[in-house]
């Protein structure tokens, strides 16, 4: 396990982590050292993308007033703990949509950056090869995982909104809004990856949302 601190917040990254980010990187398919350099860049993407949306959750929950938080990487991505903390439901609100929106706000700096070193007329840059790939990897992983992680489906940082939106007395509410949207994400993943990863992921998803469902209707 790694472990290293950050703006004073300690992070640990488990070695489950990097074999994630290494599988969704196409390490099983890898073979030439071009094809292992891709699966390198992604997992450095994957890293830095993740620890910054963690940071966005950490960084506001300690502005709230959080006595201490650590951050950890882990096989599902990433999470921010708050031990002993207590928030407002606008207080949570604001620090849950704070990791989307750190990442949205990544995407965007490289987004603009990039367009400086871009050139329009031949679309061709003058970065490396590597470089290059970085920052269109790392732009579509922020974005594409902050349209993922948004969606109303819990436990997602979109469903833990849904959640604080519509109170605890609409638990089931929110659990059957985080169903059919699961349902429609997971149609609509199948449709453009056909991956099993995902699937899997999206029975995960489907599991707590099942068992918060039925603890809500004892």
């Amino acid at each position: 396990m790694l472990r290293f601190t950050i703006f004073k917040i300690p992070v640990s990254v488990h070695g489950f982590f990097f074999l994630l980010t290494a599988f969704l990187g196409g390490a099983l398919s890898a073979q030439s050292p071009a094809q292992w350099q891709q699966v390198l860049v992604f997992m450095a993407a994957a890293f830095i993308s993740i620890l910054i949306h963690e940071l966005g959750h950490a960084l506001t929950g300690l502005r709230f007033g959080a006595p201490s938080t650590q951050i950890s990487l882990h096989s599902m991505g990433g999470a921010a703990a708050f031990p002993g903390a207590r928030f407002s439901r606008k207080q949570r609100i604001l620090m849950t949509a704070a990791g989307p929106g750190a990442s949205i706000a990544l995407a965007t700096v490289f987004i603009i950056l990039s367009t400086f070193v871009i050139d329009i007329d031949s679309r061709t840059t003058n970065l490396p090869p590597l470089v290059a790939s970085f920052i269109g990897t790392l732009i579509t992983i922020n974005l594409f995982w902050s349209f993922i992680n948004l969606c109303p489906i819990l436990p997602m940082d979109g469903g833990q909104i849904l959640r604080d939106v519509l109170g605890p007395n609409r638990i089931k509410l929110t659990c059957i809004i985080s169903f059919v949207t699961l349902g429609l994400l997971a149609f609509l993943l199948w449709n453009l990856t056909h991956s099993i990863y995902n699937m899997v992921i999206m029975a995960f998803l489907g599991g707590y949302t099942w068992n918060l469902f039925r603890q809500a209707t004892r």
